[in-house]
């Protein structure tokens, strides 16, 4: 197994990127079945999922209300608030995370914007 960085918790993290329709969630969620059943303590994270931004999120993609810079910040503030209340806690207990895209698509979205206002996630 490759490791790319190290973390002073007892827990694992296990981190699934990839495009949508990939099979990631559904890979994620039979992992997710046979940890359980193994008897080890599993926790779940998925991307855009902080209660502090998903609503406004959704809302504003669907009616294309920010810009990309703006989504931005959203996404950042998704992605601290998760690590913060959903990731670190479970890893510190020692628990399992699996995590349905983490930061790489982050900064994936957004290294193929070629400008403020164009949404290339919703023309694929």
């Amino acid at each position: 197994m490759i490791s790319y960085g190290h973390h002073r918790f007892p827990g694992k993290l296990f981190v699934v990127e990839g495009t949508d329709g990939s099979g990631k969630s559904t890979q994620l969620a039979l992992l997710y079945q046979w940890l359980r059943a193994e008897g080890y303590p599993v926790f779940f994270s998925e991307w855009n999922s902080s209660p502090l931004v998903k609503n406004t999120t959704k809302r504003a993609k669907k009616r294309h209300l920010f810009t990309p810079a703006t989504f931005s910040l959203l996404h950042a503030t998704d992605f601290a608030d998760r690590t913060e209340r959903d990731i670190i806690p479970p890893l510190k207990a020692g628990a399992i995370v699996l995590a349905d895209r983490y930061s790489y698509i982050f900064f994936g979205r957004r290294s193929t914007s070629p400008s403020i206002g164009s949404y290339p996630e919703d023309q694929i």
